[in-house]
């Protein structure tokens, strides 16, 4: 192979050092100082219009954040109202907690304070005091008494306590409550001269510059260095500020007047040395590329390669192919290897808790060679960390987010359990959860151990993250092919959740010895609670508190709790849409979305109950107004009542009512109707029936006396619409309860 790169090489670098360094050299002489002196200044004013920018940004931020929270804060304007008598304990609060939350996302506010000129009363984010007792009161009166035509005082001392030792350097902003006017109080913000000097410290730590800010009346308010030349001053016309800054006198020149001739002499013998160093170090280099491009060559002309082709060429292309060509392959080979042992650890783990794999000891322990995992089975409890609400954590962060927060969650079960002594192997099965093999030591009470592990994985979450989890642990377990029913124990607990509440560790074994209660046992009071929803009643609030306790007191499954609650839905769907339309528009529009959310969002029964109530009984309000809104509904409600009081009738009809009210019995019928989305008839009949289980349980009266006194003299046509609304007869009904 002919030696064209070493001949490039010399030919190249010899001519471009030469030339380069003589051009350095001469040229350097000539414009250095020049340029280097307005490149400095220019530099430096750039630098100073910068730190200044930086400066006025905060601070406008600052103001505009306060003007934000004055216009839209309904809080702070009840605070300021002019008969506000002080008696709204929250109200101070929430408005105290404000301004915590503004400190605590401005780190460069120090401290915020509302002054309220009606009473004087000073409201920080750590007091309340009449402006007498305020540290500061001596500024307060001077803010008060005149209109400042600043945004931004100069800097001064700041005390918010009489009795505080040392008092801390501030510039202050004021705003006016209102803005235009301003005749409530004020509200004054603090931010402290340091941390603006903290701001701008990274910018002139170079040793080279220092910079000086001052206030309107030349006072300092961040110097960093002093002893220099000042070089570019810049004003602010927002605060008023200015900024002085330059170069340090104890700096070495920035830049060169003139060489001397023993300089260029000396330049011109390193030009001599270094020609000849550059030959020598070429010829001696090119010794380790000529064996690389002989064995390379050999390689190729061994093995057919497609590199033998290029063998007459110049030797840096022929190394640089060879190159590149081994790192294609390299790094194709390495990722599909690790990609492959991704995929096959996360599969292999998900047959084996799954059971749709038959491992036996031998081939488990040595896939865990091969994942570099813990080889022995040992003892072992399969565990399922699952994340609370879900649905809201998906809704609360993006997918990226998401993702590292499932890998804090993996980072912290593994950190907890090294430090516990114990081996974990776990992957994400599902969205939600993440399943864990723990190993656990053969001389500890390994029940607890694992509880215990998982205890402090569910602390630790509460906090530092901002979402809960749940664990299920399953039965302890020493053999491989009982993985799989473990796993389904753990499943099994973490049902459980809606029950007993999320943010816990479930054990399988206190769960699997309570008895659960029976899902169909709660129809009849769905239905009853649909009616009265439908007819106006408020009981049926009472009906739901019931329902409610009776889920807990069941201790039935999420599933179970889920079915039973989508079959209340339903429910209340059906007798909803019995009234008129533009009362099934509240429940189709607004409740029913809001409680088929709360299915997918929420996981324990209390948390339903909350939800629950608060949407139905804003539906039922929103229900009754339009009713009351209506030209018929108080007599409509006259009827109802006449009804619940005058039952045991027996002549009691449409005819009956029409005389009694001075309407047409068909107008009669179609507002009852209208109103309560159900018939006159079926309404008096649900009404006498409802008398009669009571008293066929309270008393030792024989069906027909119960049937004359509920409005029914024909014994046959009460048993015979007893039976129809309740699916049995008054004798089945009194023997079954």
């Amino acid at each position: 192979m002919k030696k064209n790169g070493f001949k490039r090489l010399l030919l190249s670098y010899l001519p471009i050092f030469f030339f380069v360094a003589l051009a350095l050299i001469l040229l350097s002489a000539i414009s250095a100082s020049e340029l280097t002196k307005k490149e400095t200044i220019r530099a430096n004013q750039v630098f100073a219009e910068h730190v200044m920018q930086m400066i006025d940004h905060t601070m406008r931020t600052i103001d505009q954040q306060i003007i934000k929270e004055i216009q839209t804060n309904e809080k702070i304007t009840q605070f300021y109202a002019k008969y506000y008598t002080g008696n709204s304990t929250m109200t101070l609060y929430d408005v105290s907690y404000k301004l915590r939350e503004l400190i605590a996302s401005t780190p460069m506010i120090d401290s915020i304070y509302l002054v309220r000129q009606s009473d004087y009363t000073v409201l920080s984010n750590t007091l309340m005091a009449p402006m007498e007792e305020f540290g500061d009161r001596e500024f307060i009166r001077n803010a008060l008494q005149q209109e400042l035509s600043f945004k931004w005082t100069d800097a001064r001392a700041y005390k918010e306590f009489d009795d505080q030792i040392r008092s801390s350097e501030v510039v202050t902003l004021v705003k006016n409550v209102p803005l235009l006017g301003g005749k409530q109080g004020i509200i004054v913000v603090n931010v402290q001269t340091s941390a603006i000097q903290n701001l701008i410290k990274d910018m002139t730590e170079s040793n080279v510059n220092f910079i000086q800010l001052t206030d309107r009346h030349g006072q300092p308010i961040v110097d960093s260095k002093s002893g220099g030349k000042m070089l570019s001053e810049v004003t602010s016309d927002y605060t008023g500020w200015r900024i002085q800054s330059g170069l340090l006198n104890d700096n070495p020149p920035l830049f060169i007047a003139s060489y001397s001739s023993f300089w260029l002499a000396l330049n011109l013998l390193m030009i001599g040395i270094g020609i000849v160093w550059i030959v020598y170090v070429t010829r001696r280099n090119y010794q380790p590329i000529e064996s690389i491009v002989a064995r390379i060559d050999s390689y190729a002309a061994q093995r057919s390669s497609s590199l033998s082709g290029l063998s007459g060429q110049d030797e840096f292309r022929f190394i640089e192919t060879a190159l590149d060509d081994l790192v294609e392959r390299t790094m194709t080979f390495q990722k599909l290897r690790e990609e492959d042992l991704i995929f096959r650890k996360r599969n292999f783990f998900k047959e084996l808790i799954e059971g749709t794999r038959p491992v036996s000891s031998d081939q488990f322990e040595t896939e865990m060679r091969l994942y570099g995992l813990q080889e022995d089975i040992g003892i072992l409890a399969i565990a399922v960390v699952e994340i609370d609400k879900y649905a809201e954590y998906c809704s609360r962060y993006n997918q990226r987010d998401q993702y590292l927060l499932k890998f804090a969650l993996s980072s912290v079960v593994t950190e907890i359990s090294q430090n516990e002594g114990i081996r974990v192997w776990m992957e994400w099965t599902s969205n939600a959860q993440l399943s864990v093999m723990v190993h656990l030591p053969d001389d500890a009470d390994t029940t607890a151990l694992a509880s215990q592990m998982f205890d402090k994985v569910k602390q630790w979450v509460n906090q530092h993250l901002a979402f809960t989890v749940t664990v299920g642990i399953g039965a302890i377990i020493d053999r491989i092919d009982e993985v799989p029913g473990s796993h389904e124990e753990a499943l099994e607990a973490l049902q459980y959740k809606s029950s007993l509440g999320g943010n816990r560790v479930i054990e399988h074994g206190d769960v699997s010895d309570k008895s659960q209660g029976e899902v169909y046992k709660h129809l009849h009071l769905m239905r009853s609670m649909g009616q009265k929803f439908r007819l106006g009643d408020k009981e049926w609030k009472l009906e739901q508190e019931q329902l409610f306790r009776e889920l807990v007191d069941g201790f039935f499954t999420r599933d179970d709790v889920f079915a039973i609650l989508h079959y209340l839905i339903y429910h209340m769907q059906r007798e909803v849409m019995e009234l008129p339309v533009e009362l099934q528009d509240i429940w189709t529009n607004e409740a029913l979305p809001r409680l088929s959310e709360a299915l997918e969002r929420l996981d324990t029964i209390s948390e339903l109950e909350q939800e629950f109530t608060v949407v139905l009984t804003e539906a039922f309000d929103r229900l009754e107004n339009l009713r009351t809104a209506r030209t018929h509904h108080p007599l409509m409600l006259r009827v109802k009542e006449y009804l619940n009081e005058h039952y045991a009738n027996p002549e009691l009809s449409l005819t009956y009512l029409s005389d009694e009210f001075e309407l047409n019995a068909k107008y009669l019928s179609q507002m009852f109707k209208e109103e309560f989305g159900v018939n006159f008839l079926d309404y008096l009949g649900n009404v006498r029936i409802q008398q009669a289980k009571r008293l066929l349980l309270e008393s030792g009266e024989s069906i027909q006396e119960i049937g004359v006194q509920v409005g029914y003299p024909n014994v046959r046509s009460f048993m015979r619409v007893f039976k129809k609304l309740t699916g049995v007869t008054p004798g089945e009904y009194r023997k079954k309860e």
